[in-house]
């Protein structure tokens, strides 16, 4: 019985599987399934020099898992935004659908950005950068105005900020490995 039963279950597995579609590369009389493997990132045990560069390193992890959720937010209501302004023909009705989306915004998330210390905001501009592409210096000038984006930059820059910076993965190499471990879920 039991026999019977698991050939029966091996010939629908069997015919499941033989219903996979999947491209394939012909060469001459031979046929040759192509698949795409997802990437794999193998990162190495961190070693560290000293208690302090540690130390260092955690709290760095912490600020980041702290604004990493902002930051991927911003990213999915910037290609939200590109969207819908595709869609809009007037740049009346544009300015309109920005001055909404700002209001939503600001009640959303105005009280929980102010709690962020300058090191989170720091932070925060870079992975706002790497989500979107864009610098925030630029976003604001796209989707406000020059004077806005000026007016932000100078402010930011009394309290250390520069909205004008670029993410670049080489140079944050330790914020761009926990960003990665934070995505592939380690």
């Amino acid at each position: 019985m039991i026999f019977v039963f698991l050939v029966s279950t091996l010939i629908s597995v069997t015919n499941i599987m033989a219903q996979i579609i999947v491209p394939v590369l012909i060469v001459g009389n031979d046929s040759f399934p192509i698949l795409t493997l997802p990437e794999i990132v193998v990162v190495s045990k961190r070693t560290f020099t000293s208690s302090f560069e540690q130390n260092k390193f955690n709290k760095l992890k912490k600020n980041i898992l702290i604004v990493y959720p902002y930051a991927k937010k911003a990213g999915e209501i910037f290609n939200e935004v590109q969207k819908e302004l595709s869609n809009k023909d007037s740049k009346r009705d544009q300015r309109k659908f920005l001055k909404q989306k700002e209001k939503e915004l600001n009640e959303q998330f105005k009280d929980k950005l102010k709690n962020l210390t300058t090191v989170q905001g720091d932070i925060l501009v870079k992975l706002i950068a790497r989500q979107t592409g864009q610098n925030c210096y630029e976003l604001i000038k796209e989707f406000k105005n020059p004077m806005s984006a000026f007016f932000w930059q100078s402010a930011g820059s009394l309290w250390g900020y520069d909205l004008k910076v670029y993410y670049n993965p080489q140079q944050d190499k330790d914020i761009e490995l926990i960003v990665r471990g934070i995505e592939n879920n380690f």
